[in-house]
């Protein structure tokens, strides 16, 4: 009697999404986006490229569902904290996600949503932003720019663009004429100990600080003409 061998059966046994997602998670890591295809995840996990299209329909449904993946990884925040705090856990949770798996969080940038995960961090976000003082008519569009926000600077730090000033870079400002950029002479020098960690908390704040003037503005009566 014929013996299936080792390959033939481990193409034929049953995966489950949850498998494939984290076997594509896995391959997209390693070999970046240009070295992922639905192909390369057939022979990471020993199953046809079509099984792969089975359950997510096309390589943009998995794309999404292994954004989902990360958006699952970001924990509930305690209710009881003031609102800010609450975006600010989520927001650093995010940029957690990001330094530790750089080319997935590019997938989650190109959805509104990436599914049922992240359902429930949206809850979070705007339960935080009706607190805060926004009326439901603006909640999208302060949702939509505080991520747009957030994912800009996780990504220029991702990039390099947040860091401090190299040796290099100091030298060529010498170059110049210090009475044609006063500002940048002074300036510049002080990146040698900017901290990314540091920018990404200012500017949050900032965010966050501009949402509440923006509520009591709006919270507040107009004087009688």
């Amino acid at each position: 009697m014929a013996h299936a061998s080792p390959l033939t059966a481990t193409r034929t046994r049953k995966l489950n999404k949850n498998e494939l997602v984290l076997a594509a998670v896995n391959l997209i890591e390693e070999a970046g986006d240009h070295g992922f295809s639905l192909r390369k995840l057939g022979e990471r996990v020993g199953c046809d490229p079509m099984a792969v299209l089975y359950h997510f329909k096309s390589k943009e449904g998995l794309l999404r569902a292994m954004a989902d993946y990360l958006s699952g990884r970001i924990q509930p925040v305690d209710r009881h904290l003031p609102w800010d705090e609450r975006l600010y856990d989520l927001a650093r949770q995010y940029r957690t996600l990001a330094l530790n798996y750089p080319q997935t969080f590019q997938q989650m940038q190109r959805f509104l949503n990436t599914g049922s995960a992240d359902y429930l961090v949206l809850e979070q976000v705007y339960g935080a932003l009706r607190d805060a003082g926004l009326s439901d008519a603006e909640i999208p569009a302060a949702c939509v720019g505080w991520y747009a926000a957030l994912y800009g600077l996780i990504q220029g730090e991702l990039s390099g663009l947040i860091r401090p000033v190299t040796s290099q870079e100091l030298d060529e400002l010498q170059q110049w004429p210090a009475e044609d950029i006063p500002m940048l002479r002074r300036v510049l020098p002080r990146f040698v100990h900017l901290h990314s960690e540091q920018v990404f908390k200012m500017m949050m704040e900032l965010i966050h600080d501009g949402l509440a003037a923006h509520a009591s503005k709006a919270a507040t009566p107009s004087p009688d003409l």
